[in-house]
């Protein structure tokens, strides 16, 4: 009989809850199995590798180098046990399973807690988990199911779902209100340029009006900040000038914390992109998260 015949699919996942829960009993008790059967499971396995695939250590169980060797596999066979239930709950129509987002921290602050809010309350099968991330990640190399990012995704194989269209504008700190003219753009970029060094923000800052005036910003940044929530924090400490989404901006110029620098005048319009491997896209999960973040993207501030 080759090997591959005698290798069930179902031992691997079972190994592979084995070596995340760390040991025999920890994996019955977090995943619900019976031990005899994860011990079943681990013998046939070590048998057909004709050596051991976890040292019996004090505190559980170690992989060795051969139980190294097949952790990714077994890796893959429980992905393909999940997906495979996932391509049934899509037969019956029936939203539940993991749901794995990717977002940044403001994505995650503006759309996902209005999303995650409204997932909840319809969907209550549906387990979301967040990753909190300025990078915009490549959902399949990171097995994700989607990726909340500002700008297109450059990775053709992707499909790509916009959920909303704003502008980027000029925030500053209420507190220095009085303090200088805000129209006048000398004085705003006296303040200290902070620039956010994410995908589809801009290091150097061209705005226009209605009229077809124009306005760059272009001087040495008082600092550069790989997540917009840091210069969040900068502003509200009375420091700084951001170009940030209007999405994200405007719903604190609303509850008084920010000021609109330069009023009228706006910067590039920028898109938000929910991004996703096309065999996600059948899912009934992800289905129903686009659907609701497509409502919400439709309050999003221009």
């Amino acid at each position: 009989m080759p090997l591959s015949d005698r290798i069930s699919v179902d031992d691997l996942r079972l190994f592979f809850l084995l070596h995340e829960a760390g040991g025999i009993t920890a994996a019955a008790r977090r995943f619900g199995v019976p031990k005899a059967t994860l011990s079943r499971a681990l013998a046939r396995l070590e048998q057909t590798a004709g050596m051991p695939l976890f040292d019996r250590v004090s505190n559980g169980l170690q992989l060795t180098q051969a139980g190294n060797s097949l952790i990714e596999c077994a890796s893959a066979a429980t992905r393909a046990g999940s997906d495979a239930e996932e391509i049934l709950r899509s037969a019956r129509g029936e939203p539940g399973g993991a749901l794995r987002i990717a977002a940044s921290a403001l994505s995650a602050q503006q759309l996902l807690g209005p999303v995650l809010a409204r997932i909840g309350q319809r969907y209550p099968k549906i387990e979301p988990s967040v990753t909190v991330t300025a990078l915009g990640p490549d959902p399949l190399a990171e097995e994700l199911d989607v990726v909340l990012r500002l700008g297109r995704p450059e990775e053709p194989y992707l499909i790509a779902r916009k959920i909303a269209g704003t502008t980027l504008r000029l925030y500053v700190s209420k507190k220095v209100e009085g303090r200088l003219d805000l129209g006048n753009p000398k004085e705003v970029e006296a303040l200290g340029r902070i620039i956010v060094n994410v995908p589809g923000s801009p290091h150097e800052w061209h705005l226009k009006n209605s009229d077809g005036k124009s306005v760059k910003l272009v001087s040495k940044p008082m600092c550069t900040v790989g997540d917009p929530t840091v210069a969040l924090g900068i502003i509200r400490a009375g420091s700084g000038v951001a170009l940030l989404p209007a999405a994200f901006g405007e719903p604190r110029v609303e509850s008084g914390e920010f000021l609109c620098a330069l009023p009228g005048f706006a910067g590039p319009g920028v898109e938000i992109f929910a991004s996703f491997p096309p065999r996600r896209a059948s899912v009934p999960a992800v289905r129903a998260f686009l659907d609701i973040l497509l409502e919400v993207g439709k309050d999003v501030p221009h």
